[in-house]
C-alpha cells in the first residue's frame, strides 16, 4: 500500500506486483522484515527492497525512534520562565506618563 501511496501520478501496479513476486521467494519472516525496513525508510522500490534483500539487512534490527524524555524527571531550568510569563505583556507606559515623572 505505501508503494502506491508514493507516487501520486503513476501508477504502481507493475512495481507492486514485482516486489510481491520477488518476497514471495524468501520465507514470510523475512519478507515481513524487509517490508518494515523499506517502510522505515520510504524505500518504496523493487530496486531497494532486492538490495535490502540481497545485502541482509532485513536480519538487522531497525534503529528504536527517540523516544521523548520524561518531563516529570528533568530540574527545573534556573532562568526559565512559565509560558504565563511569557505571554504577559506589561503595560507600556505611555509619553504622558514618561514626561510627568
Amino acid at each position: 500500500r505505501a508503494v502506491f501511496d508514493s507516487d501520486d501520478v503513476l501508477s504502481q501496479l507493475r512495481a507492486v506486483q514485482a516486489i510481491v513476486t520477488h518476497l514471495e521467494g524468501f520465507p514470510p519472516e523475512r519478507a515481513q522484515a524487509a517490508a518494515r525496513r523499506a517502510h522505515y525508510y520510504g524505500a518504496y522500490t523493487y530496486r531497494a527492497i532486492k538490495n535490502l534483500l540481497r545485502q541482509g539487512l532485513d536480519l538487522q534490527p531497525l534503529p528504536l525512534a527517540l523516544a521523548a524524555p520524561a518531563t516529570a524527571s528533568l530540574p527545573q531550568p534556573r532562568f526559565a520562565r512559565s509560558v504565563a510569563e511569557l505571554l504577559h505583556h506589561p503595560a507600556v507606559p505611555q509619553e504622558s506618563e514618561i514626561e510627568s515623572h
